[in-house]
């Protein structure tokens, strides 16, 4: 009963909404099961356990429906029980509303905004990941140094604790790079794709200000990410040794005013709403955001 993500189970046919009969496939299944919060291992364990059920009434081709009863039925099997069948049922709403999702990771440097966007965007399904770091490289191809000299340091560097206003640069390269940002993101979600975006220089509420009128009505779902101070530390020396290329020495020197952008950020997150969390604490995000994003569609997840 040989089964992967390419062949799948050829005993076992699923005719899903096109008419098309396919081969059920336990790795799809388990990426599907996912965005509930199961770990990868429970995941391909529900998924065998989907496969048993519907080989069970010895039919050998199922439509969708089969499909969705089955899984839901393994979940409801799941210590959680209904609370995670019901959660798979309302992502897979979610997912055919026809809404983008935008998900908006921002933090100071070295935070773990990157490692988190990757395991969002596996369990998600969303295979979009732009990084405002990208963007800022390709608007210094285009605006020089002459014409806005901020965009040409990096954030710390233009921390100036002397100054009545110590963020106003670091202000103004985020917003530059943050409309970009929402160019981007705008293509995208026109285009009906969901995105990732994550950055220092998404200031909490500035994206989901950027999308509010877009006829696509995108759910733009933003979290500021922390990280307690020797853990924020030690990601920065880990990244010295393992990215040196980043000359990641720059950031401890300046982990100063690395903090202070932390602050910074922190205090527009508490102004804009904007949901605080602990790279420490983040186990539970997936059903966190699935959750807000199923609320935010309201009937249609119903």
């Amino acid at each position: 009963m040989s089964d992967d993500l390419s062949l799948g189970d050829p005993e076992l046919l699923i005719t899903n909404r096109y008419g098309e009969d396919l081969p059920y496939s336990r790795g799809i299944m388990a990426s599907s099961l996912l965005p509930t919060g199961v770990t990868t291992e429970e995941a391909y364990r529900l998924a065998v356990v989907v496969q048993q059920a519907l080989r069970a009434d010895g039919a050998g081709r199922h439509d969708a429906d089969d499909l969705v009863r089955a899984a839901h039925e393994a979940l409801r099997r799941t210590p959680e029980g209904d609370e995670i069948a019901d959660r798979w049922l309302a992502w897979r709403a979610a997912r055919r509303s026809g809404r983008p999702i935008v998900i908006v990771l921002t933090g100071a440097p070295g935070t773990g905004k990157s490692t988190l966007a990757t395991r969002l965007a596996v369990r998600l399904d969303i295979t979009r990941i732009v990084t405002t770091d990208a963007i800022r490289e390709v608007l210094r191809t285009t605006v020089p140094a002459a014409v806005l000299p901020e965009l040409h340091a990096s954030t710390f560097e233009l921390i100036d604790a002397t100054r009545p206003d110590p963020f106003v640069d670091f202000d103004r390269q985020c917003a530059a790079v943050s409309n970009a940002m929402a160019a981007v993101a705008s293509r995208l979600v026109t285009e009906q794709r969901s995105v990732i975006a994550e950055g220092v220089h998404l200031t909490p509420g500035s994206l989901a200000d950027a999308l509010a009128d877009h006829p696509s009505r995108p759910i733009v779902v933003e979290r500021l990410v922390t990280a307690p101070t020797e853990v924020h530390r030690s990601n920065l020396e880990r990244r010295a040794v393992a990215e040196p290329l980043r000359d990641g020495r720059r950031h401890l020197d300046g982990f100063e005013h690395i903090g202070r952008i932390q602050e910074h950020l922190r205090t527009r997150a508490v102004d804009r709403a904007v949901p605080v969390i602990d790279i420490a604490d983040a186990t539970e995000m997936t059903q966190h955001l699935v959750g807000e994003i199923v609320a935010r569609l309201g009937p249609v997840a119903a």
